[in-house]
């Protein structure tokens, strides 16, 4: 007996993984009697629970999705979005650090701290707000989506219309295949384009789910909130522990059990393109070694330094050692699981290419054929674990966010119970909002490019101001009014109006260009007398077909006419809107490019507006506030509460207590010296990154 295609006993697992995180939401609930216990589980989390919630948090489902997705549709280079931040292991070592010492509560307080600047803080909370809703919105896609890939309607079950759909696909995927080796017959050009128009719009597809979009979001909603809005981040770090464990068994599983069906190794190496094999990327997508290195610095380095669950992530461990050894833990932990899901997504490409028409469901189908009864109940348990480990924090950062920072400066002198239960109801409100950002946005890759854009707006200040005592609060105003308009509405906002996206101007794509590259033959190429061995390197052809420049994607406003006009689909890249007003030429430049482009100008801009404008003004009054604010930063954490406090209060006292470790003497840059933990913490994170990669590139060879 099956239940929408799964067996009974699936359901049970599943039900019993929901039934075990209700009750320690349940268990924990009672133990919350304090704001810092709901938003920093008291800031008493010890190294191993520190470890899995910072591993639980930043591996959900969708970075397990995402990275097959990238592997199946543009080989290992697409594997870096995921794989990047490696190179970031000092960094997290020290900002682990500085967010604990730092012993607030939300990041919006940062800006109140140090500039005593109630508009940066509302603004702050505000953005950070929107970017949470963004992030749990990805986690809701991801869930349905690999859900409908497991909940695959029969084809005698399905419409006429449907059929129709699929088979429209199937007639696209084989038309593309030919198109990219230059194979694709003249006469068949202008079908191409109708198909491919078709396709960007959604309108033909692979398969058709038994999952219904509203039901599903209706029944997530209602579990994923039961326990996060009764226990907090109390209850959160404990589950972490269970999903931790779940998302380590959903992510090896499938390997051994794929390599088995294709019939071993060999086979599953000579099934997989020699170009989706380049550690780099191909050059005929996106993820060239510069759009990585571009992507790094946007989103790893600048954008998470101002991320806003830094202050939970961070803060609720006991003291320092214990935040930065989490981190680094969490970190190079997903970037081994990271290599796992590509292969995951390579095999799910050996396995199942010509049947799958979206990416995003590699993982959902590949599961669904070959796990067996309870396997696929433990999936779909990892899974839901995964997204609701994250999805669970982002509550968390949102609802401390919106009450300390908007409610609380209205509402004032209210009991702690008071503000946990509006957190509360802040909880329930973005889990609904979350939705309309599913429905909204339904291409995983292009969220994934979007959020570094927005993580910069305050990315960069943060990073200045934890550092630099010269950065004023004019620049800051300046810098974050014009990259949110930038970065945040213009590009939501202007695609509203019909004159935008059918702009000729704006709908823009670059020119085909072709490519050439050195590749291992495979039997095809051996049978068209290209090559007289397979694996024998032969110099061939590719396409690199025209990409939009400044919108997501474009297509013909009908699909079935060939004179309509061409119409924008998604955002609109208002980075390349500045880089064409500049003056430079993109119709000629590869789809790697564009995106390096792009993040260059969201990394260097806020820095162009914030630097230049803190030299030429100064904030008068705040002189006892800043000095304040830097010896807090270098008075280390003691875990007893009450020495911590004595501690600080000595700095207080004495505001250049600790100018002896500065590392720039007489200087308005606050680094420090390093002491005995940062030289450990950097070599550690050395040779994790050179085991890491080491593996990945032994990997590759192997293929």
């Amino acid at each position: 007996m099956n239940i929408l295609g799964f067996h009974p006993f699936d359901i049970l697992v599943i039900v019993a993984y929901l039934g075990a995180i209700t009750w320690v939401g349940k268990r924990t609930s009672g133990k919350v009697k304090s704001q810092e216990d709901f938003f920093m589980a008291g800031r008493s989390v010890g190294k191993l629970l520190q470890y899995f919630m910072n591993m639980a948090t930043i591996v959900d489902a969708s970075n397990a999705v995402n990275t097959a997705s990238f592997a199946f549709s543009k080989g290992l280079g697409g594997v870096w979005l995921m794989l990047a931040p490696i190179f970031s292991g000092p960094y997290y070592w020290f900002i682990a650090g500085w967010f604990r010492r730092v012993r607030l509560i939300t990041m919006a307080e940062l800006f109140d701290e140090r500039f005593k600047s109630k508009f940066l803080s509302v603004f702050y909370a505000l953005v950070g707000i929107w970017l949470t809703i963004i992030l749990a919105g990805m986690s809701y896609i991801i869930t349905l989506r690999t859900f409908q890939a497991m909940t695959v309607k029969p084809v005698a079950e399905c419409s006429a219309a449907e059929i129709q759909k699929m088979n429209l696909y199937k007639e696209y995927h084989e038309l593309d295949k030919q198109y990219r080796v230059k194979q694709l017959p003249e006469e068949k050009a202008e079908r191409y384009k109708t198909l491919s128009s078709m396709y960007n719009k959604e309108e033909i597809s692979s398969y058709i789910s038994y999952t219904s979009t509203g039901w599903f979001y209706a029944v997530y909603t209602i579990f994923i909130g039961a326990y996060v809005i009764m226990g907090g981040l109390k209850a959160t770090v404990w589950n972490n522990v269970i999903q931790g464990l779940l998302v380590f068994a959903f992510s090896i599983m499938m390997i051994p059990l794929a390599l088995v069906r294709l019939g071993g190794w060999s086979v599953f190496s000579a099934r997989v393109p020699a170009n989706m094999l380049s550690f780099f990327g191909s050059g005929t997508d996106e993820f060239s070694i510069w759009s990585i290195a571009a992507f790094l610095v946007a989103n790893y380095i600048i954008g998470i330094t101002g991320h806003q669950g830094n202050m939970a992530h961070n803060g609720a461990a006991k003291d320092e050692i214990t935040a930065r050894i989490g981190g680094l833990g969490g970190n190079y932990t997903k970037r081994i699981l990271t290599i796992m899901w590509a292969m995951c997504g390579l095999l799910a490409y050996a396995l199942y290419q010509p049947l799958i028409s979206d990416p995003d469901t590699a993982w959902g189908v590949m599961s669904n054929n070959l796990l067996g009864t309870g396997l696929r109940g433990i999936m779909l348990a990892g899974i839901l674990a995964a997204n609701m480990a994250a999805m669970a924090c982002n509550c968390i950062y949102l609802s401390a966010l919106f009450v300390r920072n908007l409610y609380k400066p209205f509402v004032k002198n209210k009991s702690d119970h008071h503000y946990i239960s509006v957190s509360r109801i802040a909880i329930a409100a973005v889990l609904l909002l979350a939705i309309y950002i599913a429905i909204h946005y339904k291409n995983l890759i292009d969220i994934i490019k979007m959020q570094p854009l927005l993580n910069i707006i305050f990315g960069a200040p943060v990073m200045l101001l934890l550092f630099w005592k010269r950065l004023s609060l004019k620049s800051v105003y300046t810098q974050v009014i014009v990259c949110t308009l930038l970065f945040a509405i213009l590009p939501e906002i202007l695609p509203m109006f019909s004159s935008v996206t059918h702009s000729k101007w704006l709908t823009q794509q670059t020119r085909e260009q072709t490519t050439i590259r050195n590749i291992s033959a495979s039997q095809q190429d051996v049978d068209k007398g290209l090559a007289s061995a397979v694996g024998k390197k032969i110099r061939k052809e590719f396409v690199v077909p025209p990409t939009s420049i400044f919108f997501s994607s474009v297509a013909r406003s009908n699909p079935q006419d060939a004179n309509s006009s061409m119409v924008g689909i998604g955002r609109l890249n208002t980075e390349l809107a500045i880089a064409k007003a500049i003056g430079l030429d993109m119709q000629n430049m590869k789809p790697s490019t564009l995106l390096t482009l792009r993040y260059m100008i969201a990394s260097i801009l806020p820095f162009i507006l914030l630097i230049p404008i803190s030299l030429f003004t100064k904030d008068k009054g705040l002189e006892e506030n800043i000095a304040r604010f830097y010896v807090k930063m270098k008075t280390k954490v003691i875990p007893d509460r009450e020495l911590d406090k004595a501690e600080l209060e000595k700095s207080y006292a004495n505001p250049t207590r600790f100018d002896h470790t500065k590392l720039f003497p007489n200087s308005s840059w606050e680094f420090c010296k390093w002491d005995k933990d940062d030289t450990w913490g950097v070599i550690a994170s050395g040779i994790l990154t050179i085991v890491v990669l080491g593996a990945f590139w032994g990997l590759i060879k192997m293929l």
